[in-house]
């Protein structure tokens, strides 16, 4: 099975065959003479049988002929080692050629001058495909006219057809009068530059027609006709023409005027305007079916340009995306945000470029709702001219854009899109916003401007643009999240090795502990004997012994060392709690008895608010009462003769609270925060281990202790002792209980 052509390569063909036909039935007088067996090359009868038709003819005979293989090799197009010879277009334009050499330039009507436009139109093809600048594209077809209708065009004009926009711009422009001497003579070749070079095209006069682009009303204009629907038209008086914009009419002569569209492969890339001189009759058909042809032709080079300066951008875009990926990678890079900025402004034509990064909104301590964190100032390349406030703004209003819809967004006219609010540079005319994203998180934002005097018209960014600056955004992107991995694993790494300092002082710290622990409960026998002979020996001595002052120091501070003794013992030899009911009202009420002779004896005031409704707790009395004691202590330590202790116990959700507060001098915060660490505290506090001790009976109850500075209350010192942990264990089984069941049961 064969394979299908496309409607665009069946149209060339017929088209190749039709100017073929239309060469042979010039040189034969007709081409059903050639059908017949007249030879359309040389002067003498063809040598195959008679066909039906042209087309049979030139298929079946010509492109196997003798005299064309001759022809070819004349011209100098044959290919060397074909089997045949290809009835191409440039053997055509050859053969062409070599007639118009020898037609008269002045001959503007007829055969031969149809012939000659024909010629200078082929010889046109090469440069307009091989032009990859647009603007390069459209005087090349400029100037094929006006060398192939010398003495009949007046004015040319060529419009630009934006990619789906409803305007014209002006991209070239012809004027026969502008000419200083007149066409140069190029010896039959199309010489664009020797034209220009005599101010033919883009005259002052053209000036209003490039200020801006111009509307097309769609309803009543023969433009948008050619544009949106493809249609050619000739008007005869462009002046009583109502379908035609005033301003274009207004730089055409009165004389008859032809609007051709030049096709690309999906929509309309440029419309002519071709006005012919004063005293022109009007266009006839074989001008119009000419100017057709090389207007298709300029379609097709119009999209080769485009197509090639979509890879080049693509290249360059590209290149310079792997510059940035292998910039990244090195152990000395340059700022990222700056380093990705400078690229896509380079590789996407955008002077102006911001880039925003933001952190994440996450909830703090005590935050409700969670409170937004300080953002990085932006990062600017090439001097958006834009106020710092103004900035801060855009990075709001986009970061809300893509918070709701992470995908880019294309700004055609910043002008008028709300977007991006606040006072924008006069100079921004389009802009294309891309999110910077870590992890499915937008992190920041890339802002890409083109710029342009102000007036001019906007230049959008396009789909492949957005690929490229999308690339350009991953590729940042993944690099700070690399090096913030980096930074992460750094400082995890030093966290390690600190923590494995630590880790080895800690042992020895250990082995300190325990080999004091050990001289601690050697050194407690000696004192105690100590003690008890100085007890013995005081008993004996009348008070008026002036050794007794003496012997009470000693005692004093024997008794002193055994409390010391006792408590590092007990910090390091803490036994599990034993547990059973117990009121927490009365083991308060225990330690306060306990401590009331050095209330009065300090005369401390005490302010005791014990709530009748505090619950039984499954507590360990002994260790609970130690607790109480050590803070209560601690309080009567602090507070100066005369001050004030409060000691409360209340009920909380799911949990029962005693606190005991003294409005002694206060304590600096960082004390407070240190006071149940072992030997934090200073001298005049304690050992500083009965608060350790207490905090840690405390958690073994599953409870904690907090301490906080409230008004005139220097240090609040709260036990918080759960409820619901109480009375899961009451729910539990006795074990004992059933024990002693057994003992009846087996009495």
């Amino acid at each position: 099975m064969g394979v299908k052509r496309s409607s665009g390569a069946a149209r060339m063909e017929d088209q190749l065959v039709l100017e073929w036909k239309r060469y042979a039935a010039r040189r034969a007088q007709s081409a059903d003479r050639v059908a017949a067996g007249t030879c359309f090359l040389e002067p003498r009868p063809c040598p195959f049988e008679p066909r039906a038709d042209f087309e049979t003819r030139f298929g079946q005979d010509c492109v196997h002929c003798a005299r064309l293989h001759d022809a070819a090799e004349r011209t100098g197009v044959l290919t060397s080692g074909s089997s045949g010879v290809p009835p191409t277009l440039p053997l055509l334009t050859r053969l062409l050629e070599e007639e118009a050499d020898g037609l008269a330039p002045a001959a503007d009507g007829g055969e031969d001058g149809r012939w000659r436009a024909a010629a200078i139109f082929l010889r046109a093809l090469p440069l307009l495909h091989a032009s990859s600048l647009p603007d390069r594209t459209a005087r090349i077809l400029l100037a094929a006219i006006a060398r192939a209708y010398e003495d009949v065009v007046d004015t040319i004009l060529f419009f630009e057809v934006p990619p789906e926009s409803s305007v014209l711009l002006l991209s070239a422009a012809f004027r026969h009068a502008d000419l200083d001497v007149g066409l140069p003579s190029m010896g039959g070749q199309i010489d664009v530059d020797a034209l220009e070079s005599t101010g033919a095209f883009d005259g002052a006069v053209f000036d209003r027609l490039r200020e801006g682009p111009i509307a097309l009303d769609q309803d009543r204009d023969l433009l948008s006709d050619a544009v949106f629907e493809g249609r050619t038209a000739i008007v005869p008086r462009p002046s009583r023409e109502l379908r035609l914009p005033t301003l274009i009419v207004e730089h055409l002569p009165d004389a008859p005027a032809a609007i051709l569209p030049v096709f690309g492969r999906e929509r309309v890339r440029g419309l002519l305007v071709l006005s012919a001189s004063p005293g022109i009759a009007g266009w006839t058909s074989d001008q119009m079916e000419l100017l057709a042809a090389i207007t298709a032709q300029t379609g097709i080079a119009l999209e080769g340009a485009g197509l090639l300066d979509v890879a080049r951008r693509r290249g360059a875009g590209l290149r310079s995306l792997l510059g940035l990926a292998s910039s990244s990678l090195k152990a000395k890079r340059p700022d990222l945000l700056e380093a990705a900025l400078s690229t896509l402004s380079a590789s996407l034509d955008a002077p102006a470029a911001v880039a925003w990064t933001w952190q994440p909104r996450q909830a703090e301590a005590g935050d409700d709702p969670p409170a937004p964190r300080q953002d990085a100032p932006a990062v600017t390349h090439g001097d958006p001219e834009a106020e710092d406030g103004d900035l801060l703004e855009m990075g709001t209003s986009l970061r809300h854009w893509l918070d709701a819809d992470p995908r880019p967004i294309l700004i055609e006219d910043v002008r008028t899109d709300p977007r991006l609010p606040g006072t924008l540079p006069p100079g921004w005319l389009s802009a294309l916003a891309v999110p910077l994203r870590v992890e499915d998180l937008v992190r920041g934002a890339i802002l890409l401007v083109r710029t342009g005097s102000e007036g001019s018209s906007p230049r959008p960014f396009q789909p492949d643009d957005v690929t490229i600056a999308e690339l350009g955004a991953a590729v940042a992107a993944l690099a700070a999240t690399r090096e913030a991995s980096e930074g992460a694993a750094s400082r995890a790494e030093r966290r390690v090795q600190e923590l494995e300092a630590q880790l080895r002082h800690a042992d020895k710290l250990s082995v300190v502990g325990e080999r004091g622990i050990q001289v601690a409960q050697e050194i407690r026998n000696p004192i105690a004997a100590i003690t008890g002979f100085a007890r013995r020996v005081l008993r004996s001595m009348t008070n008026e012994d002036p050794n007794r002052e003496a012997l009470e120091i000693i005692l004093r501070e024997t008794e002193r060392l055994e409390r010391i003794l006792v408590e590092q013992v007990s910090l390091a030899q803490m036994t599990k709690p034993r547990l059973k009911l117990q009121s927490l009202n009365a083991l308060v009420q225990e330690v306060l008895e306990l401590q009331s002779e050095d209330l009065v004896r300090r005369r401390v005031r005490l302010l005791k608010r014990l709530s009748p409704d505090v619950p039984s707790l499954l507590l360990d009395g002994e260790k609970m009462r130690h607790v109480l004691l050590q803070i209560l202590q601690y309080a009567l330590q602090q507070v100066p003769s005369g001050g004030r202790v409060r000691v409360e116990t209340r009920t909380g959700p799911g949990h029962v609270q005693a606190e005991v507060a003294h409005d002694g001098p206060k304590t600096a915060g960082e004390s407070l925060d240190r006071l149940f660490v072992p030997f934090s505290m200073s001298r005049r506090y304690g050992t500083g281990v009965g608060l350790a001790v207490a905090y840690q009976i405390v958690r073994e109850h599953g409870g904690e202790i907090r301490a906080r500075s409230e008004g005139d209350w220097s240090s609040i010192l709260t036990i918080y002792l759960p409820v619901r942990e109480n009375q899961d264990r009451r729910g539990k089984p006795d074990r004992r209980a059933g024990r002693n069941d057994r003992r009846r049961r087996l009495a």
